[in-house]
């Protein structure tokens, strides 16, 4: 049971993210984490994340370095703090992490509370970098960071697509590194991680071909009405 429900999170949170651009660890990680620990998850989901990544081969030529080179000394530092926190937080604080995480999202959406853009319009590249790295290795999360400090520093809209690409991709080698010499990345996850990547590549593939097919506004609005329900069950989960 618990192998069909991580294909069929992993295989809907990455369609949604080849067609929206965003998605895959959002969607998947609040919603496996009722099921298994948090750890375990952000741990597997990782390993679709890297796999992603390969699309920097295609727009290598597009990547804005001087902003990646700007974040990447403060981004690996907070790889370093996102791996170590998340092996000492125990479970329930790490849900009540991601449900607060989801919930500041939706709040960036839909209201003009967005604490995260004014840190790093005060804090440039280092703190972008930082809180970046920092949210990636604990929650699989750091693209919006990134994003904050890259939409306004990668002008064309093809550097920005694929410096965005370009520093998630940097950021997960540490962060794939680290959850490997510390054991969060077990051979036993990596195993049960293999079930699902033949859909996860089928639905890439799907997102890409039927991306101008799909009515976004009306998808994106169940992607958010989702993870709305994700983060009260996460609430659920660690009150009860």
């Amino acid at each position: 049971m618990l192998t069909l429900i991580i294909i069929l999170v992993v295989s809907f949170a990455f369609f949604a993210q080849s067609v929206l651009g965003f998605g895959g660890g959002l969607i998947s990680i609040p919603i496996l984490s009722l099921f298994m620990p948090v750890q375990d998850v952000v741990s597997m989901i990782m390993i679709y994340q890297f796999a992603m990544g390969i699309l920097i081969f295609k727009t290598y030529k597009d990547i804005h370095w001087q902003s990646i080179k700007a974040m990447l000394p403060a981004t690996l530092i907070g790889v370093g703090i996102g791996i170590t926190l998340l092996n000492i937080l125990n479970a329930d604080v790490m849900r009540g992490i991601l449900a607060a995480y989801i919930l500041l999202h939706l709040a960036r959406k839909y209201t003009s509370f967005d604490p995260m853009k004014k840190l790093i319009l005060w804090g440039d590249a280092h703190l972008a970098g930082l809180l970046g790295g920092l949210l990636n290795a604990m929650m699989g999360g750091g693209g919006p960071a990134f994003i904050l400090y890259l939409k306004d520093h990668a002008i064309q809209s093809s550097a920005f697509r694929a410096s965005i690409i370009a520093m998630l991709m940097i950021s997960n080698i540490p962060r794939a590194v680290g959850a490997v010499s510390t054991g969060l990345l077990t051979w036993d996850l990596f195993v049960l991680s293999l079930y699902a990547f033949p859909p996860f590549l089928l639905m890439l593939y799907l997102g890409q071909k039927y991306h101008d097919k799909i009515p976004q506004k009306a998808f994106f609005i169940a992607v958010e009405l989702l993870l709305a329900l994700s983060a009260v069950l996460l609430i659920g989960k660690i009150v009860l």
